[in-house]
């Protein structure tokens, strides 16, 4: 499947309130858009990440994850966690 790619600009397929990686949706080439709405200090600001590059690239990290290993993804309703943002692959729109 063709990445969603505009000029190397991420165009969104998936929009949450929350950021989101997981074994399920792994190969749908999912670029997904998470707008913060939980009223605490992300409130309101918006990231665009590629889920599969995102995955790929933190591999090491989120093998080594009880959440990643037991549940099969990895989630969070606050913010984007450090060892996504270090990627560089998530980047803030708004």
């Amino acid at each position: 499947m063709k990445k969603n790619l505009t000029q190397d600009k991420l165009i969104p397929n998936d929009f949450r309130n929350n950021f989101y990686v997981s074994q399920n949706i792994l190969g749908e080439n999912l670029v997904i858009e998470v707008t913060f709405i939980n009223g605490r200090a992300h409130h309101g600001e918006t990231y665009i990440y590629d889920h599969d590059s995102l995955v790929e690239a933190s591999n090491e990290y989120l093998n080594n994850s009880d959440n990643w290993n037991n549940v099969g993804n990895w989630s969070s309703t606050n913010n984007i966690p450090g060892w996504a943002m270090k990627t560089g692959l998530v980047k803030r729109i708004k």
